[in-house]
Parts: structure tokens; C-alpha cells; sequence
């Protein structure tokens, strides 16, 4: 019997230590096996909140990866979530790659007769150090475990949109730009084309309540108007093309402007009784305002469509912004939806040696504080111009927002009154073509997004 129990005993020594590694294992994946799913959670929780981030800020996204901001902005999501892995730069991470699709490059958007979207993606994976990386004996993950996380977001035009574009028809927009293999009032035009596409799509979805309007306020040192020769006395200098100049400035005996007066008339006098007969001695390209509309893409009792006005427009004369920003605010006064957007499209250069004092068109002077962008700079500094016109056009629950596109533009350097405008955060540059669309595209989007739902 004694025999028998120490042969017994001796098995059981031998199937525990049989039993050993198993238990290890067992515990070393059980382990860092939690600890790798933990990881997980996290790691789509971070998705989650930077696919967020992404589509909310709105940048562009260039490259195979996607662009560096919105690579750096996940990075930071996930250096916030997993503080203990040294993340800084999206170099940190194992994969980091974000994805921008409009609408036209998704099936489901394309084809389908709800609302239009943008979509963002985000695919990422890290590394982390196993505890027990295992050995030829032990089972375990390795020296390293790698998890991954994937996220999408949408971006849905919820609500209708009135969009007024204060469009550069300049001389300097007949220049080339580093953007493009075209001239940028070219580039301007290929621009609004897309986008009236993209708001006309969303309007032939017929949504009771929801049509955007799009409407063009063009601008060089003069807007202008459709008028006919019974507007004016003197037709040989005020009525070309059948167009006539608006100058929404108000002066002092033709002397020196009156700012205020400005201002005022800005605000109370209404857009048909606007004097259309400023004398022009100068060559201006062909432009003129297109109030708002929803005919985008088609006419409407015999009058021809937005797309088709503007295909022939072209720039020359010099520049004067705030004339287009005064006419924006008269156009956008019309709007009905709750929603507006000013964007201003331009090189932001304002004429720096010539002058409109003298009602004569632009002439030159040595006084830069009476030249465009002398006038300019007054307005918007010293009068508010930018402040007045969005406060004016939010009442009654309604938004606006002024936006400036930039070609070839830099901060601080190109023009400090329209930087003073419209705010940094509002001011995109663009070096690309693709770039301002996409600006504009998102502008009118909703403004952070949705998750999409699997």
C-alpha cells in the first residue's frame, strides 16, 4: 500500500509540473490578451473622437496617406488616449492614413435620393510592448501587439444654404498662379461651376423647405448691374456691354470720403435704388451681380441660368473689395434661409496708387489712405464694415459667416483689412484648385458630422 502511494504521488509531481507551462500560458494570454482588447476600446474610442475632429476642421486632405494636419490631429487623439506610448507625430503611429470622398466618389451618395454627404476616413494602427512576449516553451504575443482601430464619419448638408460669392474679376485675376495651369479667374470660374453643381444636386431632391440659393457679386473698382441706357444721362461713360457701374461709396464734394454716410446708405438703402451710372473712363472686363437664385443650373422664364452667365465672365480694372462686400451684403439681404455665407474668392490685393475721389473712375495718387486699399482698410478697421454686415444679417435666429478663399494668398502680407474681415480661423489658403472646392463644399456641409452607422 505505502508502495502504491508513493508511485502516486511521484505522478502527480510529474502531471503538475506537466501542467506548469499550461498554466502559465494560460495566465500570459489571459493577461496580456485583456490587456490587448483594453487597448482596442481605446484604440476605436480615439477613432472615433479624431474622425470627429477631422471632419469638423474641415482641412483639406491631400496625399496618398492624407494631408499632415489631419494625420497630425489623429495622432494627437491617440497620443491623448494611450499617453504611456511616447505618440507625437503620425511617425509614432505603426499606420495612420485619412481619407476624404465627396459625394460624386461614393456609390451610396451617387446613387441615392437622400441627403448629399461628405465622408472621412480613418485607419490607424500602434504597437504596444507585450508583458510576457513568450518563448520556445511558454506561449505568448510576441515582443510587441499590434492593434488597429477604423472609423468613418459623414458630413450632411442638413439645411438649406444662401451662398453669396464676392468673385475677383480684377486685373490681377487674369494671371497665372502657383495653384493651377490656368489663369485664376479661370480657376474661379471652373470653382463656382462645381460648386452650383453640388447645391443644384441637393435642390433636385425637392425637400419641402430645404433649396439653397447661390448667387455672384463680381467685383474690380466698379461692381456692376444689367442696366439699360434709360438709366443713365451720359451712356457713353457709365453704360458698356449693356452693364453699368455701381459705386457704393458716398463722398464729401467729391473731395474725400464720407465714411459714415457710407456705412449708413450700406444699410438702409435698398438694392433697385442703388445708382448705377458711375463714370468709368478706364477698360473693365465683363462681370456683373447675379442675385440669389435657385435656377442654378437651368433658366426660368426666359432668363438664362447662373452657370450660364458666369461661363462668360472675365476680369480686368483694378480692385476694391469692400465694394464686394457691400454688394454681397445688399444680394444676401434677399435670402430666406436661416443659414448664409459670404465667401470672399480672391488674390486680395486692393489697388494701392489709384483713387476713386472725383467720381471719374480710378486716377492716380500719392496718398495711399485715399487709394482702394487706403478705403478699404478704413472701412473695415475703423468702421466696422465686416462686424456690421454679419450682425445685420443675423437677426431673427438667422447665421452668417465671411470667408475669405485666398489665390497665392499670405496672411499678414497680402491684405490686413480683409485679414481683419473675416478673422484667422476664417481665412483658408488654397494651393490648389481642388483645395478651394473643397473649402466651399465643407463650408456649406453641416458643421461637424456624423459617425456612420454600420
Amino acid at each position: 500500500m505505502h508502495s502504491r502511494m508513493m508511485t502516486q504521488r511521484g505522478h502527480a509531481a510529474m502531471l503538475f509540473a506537466m501542467m506548469v507551462p499550461v498554466l502559465s500560458g494560460i495566465f500570459i494570454l489571459g493577461t496580456d490578451g485583456a490587456r490587448a482588447l483594453q487597448y482596442k476600446a481605446r484604440m476605436m474610442d480615439a477613432s472615433e473622437a479624431a474622425i470627429l475632429a477631422i471632419s469638423a476642421h474641415a482641412a483639406s486632405n491631400s496625399g496618398e496617406q492624407g494631408s499632415d494636419e489631419n494625420r497630425q490631429i489623429a495622432a494627437d487623439f491617440y497620443a491623448a488616449y494611450f499617453p504611456d506610448l511616447g505618440i507625437e507625430t503620425p511617425a509614432d503611429m505603426a499606420r495612420l492614413q485619412v481619407v476624404r470622398l465627396n459625394c460624386e466618389q461614393i456609390d451610396a451618395c451617387r446613387n441615392s435620393d437622400g441627403p448629399r454627404f461628405f465622408q472621412y476616413q480613418l485607419s490607424a494602427r500602434l504597437s504596444f510592448p507585450s508583458w510576457f512576449p513568450g518563448n520556445d516553451a511558454i506561449v505568448g504575443f510576441g515582443e510587441t501587439i499590434d492593434v488597429s482601430g477604423d472609423s468613418t464619419s459623414r458630413k450632411y448638408q442638413s439645411n438649406a444654404i444662401d451662398v453669396m460669392l464676392a468673385a475677383d474679376f480684377s486685373g490681377s485675376m487674369d494671371d497665372y498662379w502657383d495653384g493651377g495651369t490656368k489663369r485664376k479667374y479661370q480657376d474661379l470660374i471652373d470653382i463656382v461651376l462645381d460648386v452650383a453643381d453640388e447645391l443644384d444636386a441637393f435642390n433636385s431632391l425637392n425637400i419641402p423647405g430645404k433649396t439653397n440659393t447661390l448667387g455672384i457679386a463680381p467685383y474690380s473698382h466698379y461692381v456692376r448691374r444689367r442696366a439699360g441706357s434709360e438709366r443713365c444721362n451720359n451712356k457713353r461713360r457709365t453704360i458698356s456691354q449693356g452693364l453699368g457701374h455701381v459705386e457704393h461709396l458716398r463722398f464729401q464734394r467729391n473731395r474725400q470720403v464720407d465714411y459714415p454716410d457710407t456705412i449708413s446708405k450700406m444699410q438702409t438703402l435698398p438694392y433697385t435704388e442703388d445708382d448705377i451710372c458711375a463714370v468709368n473712363y478706364s477698360t473693365v472686363g465683363y462681370f456683373h451681380s447675379i442675385p440669389l437664385t435657385h435656377y442654378i443650373n437651368s433658366g426660368h422664364n426666359n432668363a438664362e441660368s447662373f452657370i450660364t452667365q458666369i461661363r462668360r465672365f472675365w476680369p480686368k480694372g483694378g480692385t476694391a473689395s469692400y465694394l464686394g462686400l457691400i454688394e454681397s451684403y445688399k444680394l444676401l439681404q434677399s435670402g430666406t434661409n436661416s443659414k448664409k455665407l459670404l465667401i470672399i474668392l480672391s488674390d486680395g490685393v486692393d489697388t494701392g496708387n489709384y483713387t476713386p475721389i472725383g467720381r471719374t473712375g480710378p486716377r492716380w495718387t500719392r496718398e495711399w489712405r485715399n487709394t482702394y486699399a487706403g478705403i478699404g482698410n478704413h472701412l473695415v478697421i475703423d468702421y466696422g464694415l465686416c462686424e456690421k454686415i454679419k450682425s445685420n444679417l443675423s437677426v431673427d435666429g438667422d447665421t452668417a459667416e465671411i470667408y475669405m478663399i485666398g489665390f497665392d494668398y499670405q496672411q499678414g502680407k497680402t491684405n490686413t483689412a480683409l485679414d481683419e474681415c473675416v478673422g484667422e480661423d476664417n481665412i483658408f489658403y488654397a494651393r490648389n484648385k481642388t483645395e478651394i472646392l473643397n473649402r466651399i463644399l465643407s463650408l456649406v456641409a453641416e458643421e461637424i458630422g456624423h459617425l456612420k452607422q454600420e
